[in-house]
Protein backbone atom coordinates (compact mmCIF):
# COMPACT_ATOMS: atom_id res chain seq x y z
CA UNK A 1 0.00 0.00 0.00
CA UNK A 2 1.97 3.15 -0.95
CA UNK A 3 0.56 6.70 0.94
CA UNK A 4 -1.45 7.83 -1.97
CA UNK A 5 -3.73 4.82 -0.84
CA UNK A 6 -2.98 5.01 3.02
CA UNK A 7 -4.10 8.75 2.67
CA UNK A 8 -7.58 7.84 0.61
CA UNK A 9 -8.23 5.22 3.62
CA UNK A 10 -8.68 7.58 6.84
CA UNK A 11 -11.51 8.92 8.06
CA UNK A 12 -12.69 11.79 9.32
CA UNK A 13 -14.43 12.79 12.22
CA UNK A 14 -17.46 12.77 10.37
CA UNK A 15 -17.28 9.49 8.65
CA UNK A 16 -17.73 8.04 12.20
CA UNK A 17 -21.01 7.75 14.27
CA UNK A 18 -21.43 8.82 17.80
CA UNK A 19 -22.46 5.72 19.93
CA UNK A 20 -25.76 7.28 21.08
CA UNK A 21 -26.60 7.41 17.31
CA UNK A 22 -25.73 4.02 16.63
CA UNK A 23 -27.91 2.61 19.99
CA UNK A 24 -31.13 4.88 18.68
CA UNK A 25 -31.13 2.82 15.89
CA UNK A 26 -30.73 -0.47 17.17
CA UNK A 27 -33.34 -2.33 20.63
CA UNK A 28 -30.96 -4.05 22.45
CA UNK A 29 -32.27 -7.00 24.39
CA UNK A 30 -30.25 -8.02 27.59
CA UNK A 31 -29.08 -11.47 28.39
CA UNK A 32 -31.75 -12.21 30.44
CA UNK A 33 -34.96 -11.55 27.95
CA UNK A 34 -32.96 -13.89 25.57
CA UNK A 35 -32.50 -16.67 28.13
CA UNK A 36 -36.19 -16.27 29.15
CA UNK A 37 -38.84 -18.33 27.23
CA UNK A 38 -42.78 -16.93 26.28
CA UNK A 39 -44.03 -18.96 29.23
CA UNK A 40 -41.42 -17.47 31.56
CA UNK A 41 -42.22 -13.90 30.78
CA UNK A 42 -45.61 -14.35 31.11
CA UNK A 43 -45.31 -16.30 34.50
CA UNK A 44 -42.93 -13.36 35.04
CA UNK A 45 -45.83 -10.81 34.13
CA UNK A 46 -48.47 -12.14 36.14
CA UNK A 47 -46.45 -12.55 39.92
CA UNK A 48 -47.31 -9.29 41.79
CA UNK A 49 -46.05 -8.95 45.36
CA UNK A 50 -48.31 -10.23 48.46
CA UNK A 51 -50.10 -7.70 50.97
CA UNK A 52 -47.35 -7.92 53.33
CA UNK A 53 -44.95 -7.27 50.88
CA UNK A 54 -46.22 -4.12 49.34
CA UNK A 55 -47.01 -3.08 52.80
CA UNK A 56 -43.24 -3.10 53.66
CA UNK A 57 -42.40 -1.67 50.85
CA UNK A 58 -45.12 1.08 51.17
CA UNK A 59 -44.01 1.98 54.44
CA UNK A 60 -40.22 1.75 53.42
CA UNK A 61 -40.83 4.53 50.48
CA UNK A 62 -42.58 7.07 53.36
CA UNK A 63 -39.77 6.21 55.62
CA UNK A 64 -37.20 7.66 52.79
CA UNK A 65 -39.58 10.72 51.88
CA UNK A 66 -39.83 11.40 55.43
CA UNK A 67 -35.88 11.33 55.49
CA UNK A 68 -35.42 13.43 52.40
CA UNK A 69 -38.25 16.28 53.45
CA UNK A 70 -36.16 16.70 56.74
CA UNK A 71 -33.28 17.06 54.89
CA UNK A 72 -34.71 19.79 53.16
CA UNK A 73 -36.27 21.37 56.13
CA UNK A 74 -32.74 21.97 57.29
CA UNK A 75 -31.20 22.95 54.80
CA UNK A 76 -34.23 25.72 54.17
CA UNK A 77 -33.62 26.81 57.51
CA UNK A 78 -29.87 26.41 56.90
CA UNK A 79 -30.50 29.03 53.92
CA UNK A 80 -32.83 31.20 55.95
CA UNK A 81 -29.85 31.63 58.85
CA UNK A 82 -27.55 32.75 55.36
CA UNK A 83 -29.86 35.26 54.28
CA UNK A 84 -30.42 36.78 57.91
CA UNK A 85 -26.97 36.95 58.33
CA UNK A 86 -26.29 38.66 55.19
CA UNK A 87 -29.11 41.05 55.72
CA UNK A 88 -27.64 41.65 59.17
CA UNK A 89 -23.80 42.53 56.95
CA UNK A 90 -25.59 44.41 54.44
CA UNK A 91 -27.36 46.65 56.53
CA UNK A 92 -24.61 47.29 58.47
CA UNK A 93 -22.21 48.74 55.76
CA UNK A 94 -25.08 50.65 54.75
CA UNK A 95 -25.11 52.11 58.04
CA UNK A 96 -21.55 52.37 57.61
CA UNK A 97 -21.58 54.22 54.75
CA UNK A 98 -24.44 56.68 55.84
CA UNK A 99 -21.61 57.84 58.93
CA UNK A 100 -18.59 58.14 56.90
CA UNK A 101 -20.53 60.06 54.55
CA UNK A 102 -21.65 62.35 56.99
CA UNK A 103 -17.81 62.54 58.60
CA UNK A 104 -16.55 63.56 55.01
CA UNK A 105 -19.27 66.13 54.73
CA UNK A 106 -18.59 67.86 58.37
CA UNK A 107 -14.78 67.71 57.35
CA UNK A 108 -15.42 69.19 54.19
CA UNK A 109 -17.58 71.72 55.72
CA UNK A 110 -14.71 72.54 58.23
CA UNK A 111 -12.34 72.47 55.86
CA UNK A 112 -14.53 74.81 53.50
CA UNK A 113 -13.42 72.58 50.69
CA UNK A 114 -15.93 71.42 47.90
CA UNK A 115 -16.38 67.99 47.66
CA UNK A 116 -16.73 68.20 43.69
CA UNK A 117 -13.39 69.42 43.60
CA UNK A 118 -11.80 65.95 45.37
CA UNK A 119 -10.80 63.70 42.91
CA UNK A 120 -11.56 60.13 43.82
CA UNK A 121 -11.90 56.63 42.27
CA UNK A 122 -15.41 56.11 42.57
CA UNK A 123 -17.90 57.68 39.99
CA UNK A 124 -19.46 60.85 41.98
CA UNK A 125 -22.48 60.22 40.49
CA UNK A 126 -23.26 57.03 41.81
CA UNK A 127 -24.89 57.58 45.61
CA UNK A 128 -24.39 54.12 47.89
CA UNK A 129 -26.71 56.07 50.15
CA UNK A 130 -29.19 55.33 48.04
CA UNK A 131 -28.35 51.66 46.69
CA UNK A 132 -30.97 48.85 46.72
CA UNK A 133 -30.54 44.77 47.04
CA UNK A 134 -33.05 42.68 46.19
CA UNK A 135 -33.14 39.07 46.79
Amino acid sequence: MDNSEALRKIRTIRQFKPSLELARGIKLRTTNSLSKTPEELHYLESVSLSESQLKQFLDKEKERFAKQEAAHDRIRQKMLKLRDKLAVTINRNRAFTEIRYQLQQQRYQQENVDPQSIKTKINPDCSMRHMDIHY
